[in-house]
């Protein structure tokens, strides 16, 4: 799969970009920037109202490790379970790890954002979409370590009927790099 560029211009421009992202999108572009990159401080949570529920917090530990610093309580809906302070990558099917882990340290390390439509399986088959926005972010020591994304169900998507029904792998449908200023990174999926 292709990864295509586009410009934070661009997403106020996008036909099919969900309400959530995109107002996630202009909360991240209205804050302080060094070097390209908000710090977590200056992100304002009350700000995002309702779509709080729907934002997630990566820290980038390792290639191996992406910790959930915190899981809005909409995420944690749709997983199925409390994911807070798990590795992101245990929910990834195992060969896709080392290109999902690249992509996400790709958004600290260019840096860039991505906006991603993915397929996610349930451990009883049911097929979910949805639509994540990923911005980078600074930790408290400064360090561009943090990627916050705001995930908003798919259009056509139905929400669970058995909240035991629990998230068991995820996919990439369609995955686009944001250029925020430096560029977007030569990734293929």
């Amino acid at each position: 799969m292709m990864c295509l560029a586009i410009t934070t211009d661009m997403l106020r421009d996008l036909p099919a970009l969900g309400e959530q992202s995109r107002r996630f999108a202009e909360h991240w572009e209205s804050l302080p920037k060094i070097d390209l990159i908000p710090s977590r401080a200056a992100f304002e949570p009350e700000r995002l109202g309702p779509i709080l529920a729907n934002v997630v917090i990566h820290e980038l530990i390792s290639p191996e490790l992406i910790t959930l610093r915190l899981v809005g309580t909409a995420v944690v809906d749709d997983y199925g379970q409390e994911i807070t302070g798990r590795n992101y990558l245990d929910f990834v099917e195992e060969e896709r790890r080392p290109k999902a882990s690249r992509a996400i340290h790709l958004i600290c390390e260019q840096p860039c954002g991505m906006l991603v439509h993915l397929r996610s399986t349930t451990h009883s088959g049911k097929i979910l979409t949805r639509e994540s926005i990923a911005l980078p972010m600074r930790n408290d020591d400064g360090k561009a370590a943090l990627v916050y994304f705001c995930s908003s169900p798919a259009r056509e998507r139905e929400t669970f009927i058995d909240e035991r029904d629990e998230l068991r792998v995820m996919g990439v449908l369609q995955r686009h790099f944001i250029d925020i200023g430096a560029g977007v990174p030569d990734f293929q999926d």
